[in-house]
């Protein structure tokens, strides 16, 4: 192994699993070529694990989502009761 891979061994031990969750969709955007389906399917689920907590920046701190659906649906779906 050259020094030069050890020092990037050194460093990814030091970063914390979220930063190399993010590391590893770095390395796979440089090679995509060498991407599988179940990697692409991870990376959809980071970028959409992200695109949530973004959101959730944006939503009122009492947002109740099982509560909006309830009014959502009696809403749309009351006058068939």
């Amino acid at each position: 192994m050259s020094r030069l891979q050890e020092q990037a061994i050194q460093m990814i031990g030091s970063l914390s699993d979220d930063n190399v969750s993010f590391l590893i969709e770095v390395i796979r955007r440089l090679m995509p070529d060498q991407g599988t389906a179940q990697d692409q399917k991870m990376q959809a689920f980071y970028r959409l694990d992200a695109a949530r907590e973004e959101i959730d920046r944006y939503l009122p701190e009492d947002f109740d989502p099982d509560r909006e659906l309830e009014e959502a649906r009696a809403q749309r779906y009351d006058s068939i009761h």
